[in-house]
């Protein structure tokens, strides 16, 4: 490696800052209410449970997990 080459210096603020960007601290949004996101994902997995699938789908896998813990209260 050379190092009789001269350096660049790089400027103070590569970027000039962004006032709509939240900061690291700030989160982008509110989080979904766990609810939903449960429903979302049954949803999705009822609906999966339709198609033609190769064996072993990770998502057909899924399905039967949580068919078995919705279900254990009734066994």
């Amino acid at each position: 490696m050379r190092t009789d080459s001269p350096v660049r210096e790089a400027p103070e603020k590569a970027c000039p800052e962004d006032s709509t960007r939240p900061g690291p601290w700030q989160p982008a949004g509110r989080p979904a209410p766990l609810v939903d996101v449960m429903m979302e994902q049954i949803a999705y997995l009822a609906g999966h449970a339709a198609e033609a699938c190769p064996p072993a789908c990770p998502d057909c896998m899924r399905l039967e997990q949580v068919k078995h813990w919705l279900l254990a209260p009734f066994r």
